[in-house]
């Protein structure tokens, strides 16, 4: 196994996909992100923004075959309700099941560390006790421990010298009291994640199949200072209440609207 540096996000985002690199072609490719539509252009150039600030991806190669990868920035650009300084924020580190269990991740966060000694003094990350996805117990079987949680998160560090503990965002997000007889939808979102980007386009398609009584608010968290103001990074509020932490389908969606409109 070999881990590259890469700046482009097509292969990271197949990954998430769970894409059969086996089976590479690039018609194959177009088919695998038909889904997604515009999300995958969004999150390249989310990426491409970044790379200024810092951002990296690492992809881990078996063959000429991805394997895995690991995201990471300086936390002081953290596309997350976090704040910090002298850290480096692993964003997201993703192993496709049918890799799961021989190193992979293990390989990729030993390089992220390598690369992070140089420039800060520990690594951090939000991670989840009850997940497959960023799980929390990944991480502390690598050096992690916990510095705090909120809303069934975990956030994590490891330190290689002296730094202040890291810190989740106060949430300052102020829902809207819906009119009579409309239901309102706050969406929060970032083009860090394609998976969030494509929630928001199924959101509107919903919103518009079932009226004028669905108004949506859509935040888009590029921006840090928007981050910092409302405290939310990814998630979705029906008239004010929470109602995903993780990027819902449209199904999902219509189910969770039309229980609010009734």
């Amino acid at each position: 196994m070999e881990i590259f540096e890469l700046q482009d996000t097509e292969e990271q985002t197949l990954l998430c996909l769970n894409y059969d690199f086996d089976k590479d072609w690039a018609m194959d490719r177009e088919r695998a992100f038909k889904p997604l539509g515009r999300a995958k252009e969004v999150k390249r150039f989310w990426n491409y923004s970044m790379l200024f600030k810092g951002v990296r991806i690492l992809v881990a190669y078996e063959g000429a075959s991805p394997i895995g990868h690991l995201e990471y920035i300086p936390i002081e650009h953290a596309p997350r309700p976090i704040t910090g300084k002298d850290l480096t924020f692993i964003t997201c580190l993703f192993v496709p099941p049918k890799h799961r269990w021989h190193g992979v991740g293990a390989q990729l966060l030993a390089a992220c560390e390598e690369k992070a000694r140089v420039h800060t003094g520990g690594l951090t990350v939000i991670a989840y006790p009850d997940s497959l996805f960023m799980p929390a117990g990944f991480f502390i079987e690598h050096g992690f421990t916990v510095v705090a949680d909120r809303d069934y998160a975990w956030l994590l560090l490891k330190n290689w010298r002296d730094v202040n503990l890291p810190e989740f965002l106060p949430r300052r997000y102020q829902p809207r009291t819906p009119p009579a007889g409309q239901t309102t939808v706050d969406l929060f979102w970032c083009g860090q994640c394609p998976f969030w980007v494509h929630a928001r386009d199924e959101l509107l398609q919903v919103a518009h199949e079932l009226g004028k009584r669905v108004t949506v608010r859509e935040i888009n968290t590029d921006d840090r200072a928007v981050l910092e103001q409302s405290g939310i990074a990814n998630g979705l509020f029906i008239n004010g209440e929470c109602a995903f932490l993780s990027p819902p389908s449209k199904s999902e969606l219509r189910k969770a609207l039309q229980a609010k409109m009734n």
